[in-house]
């Protein structure tokens, strides 16, 4: 399942409670892409809830979004206890102009205050 919750205007956040396929990453697209007409930048909280993970497909799909659209990404959290899902996503980010931080699970209330700025 997935579900979305809003905080200050211009940041979204999705939390999934099941692994992340390349087809559930096509229902978070579309929740951001849906957001970017409404404002010039955006922040995002994901949360992959523990025990779930994330398919190499969707990883790929995902950077591939996110390079696409950085100029209209801020700020970007990524909360998930997966280490190479995280570890994917800091490599990913070398070149790309946009802040992005990931969290445990156990942080994720640093990390919605991060994003909330």
């Amino acid at each position: 399942m997935l579900a979305t919750f809003d905080l200050p205007g211009h940041v979204i956040g999705i939390i999934i409670n099941l692994d992340l396929t390349d087809k559930v990453l096509d229902e978070v697209i579309l929740e951001i892409e849906a957001r970017f007409k409404q404002y010039d930048k955006l922040n995002v909280y994901l949360e992959l809830e523990k025990g779930h993970e994330i398919s190499f497909k969707a990883l790929l799909k995902g950077i591939k979004f996110k390079y696409s659209n950085a100029d209209l990404f801020a700020t970007i959290a990524i909360v998930t206890d997966s280490s190479w899902f995280q570890n994917a996503v800091n490599v990913s980010d070398i070149f790309l102009n946009v802040e992005v931080r990931t969290y445990d699970v156990k942080d994720r209330l640093v990390a919605l205050q991060w994003i909330s700025v």
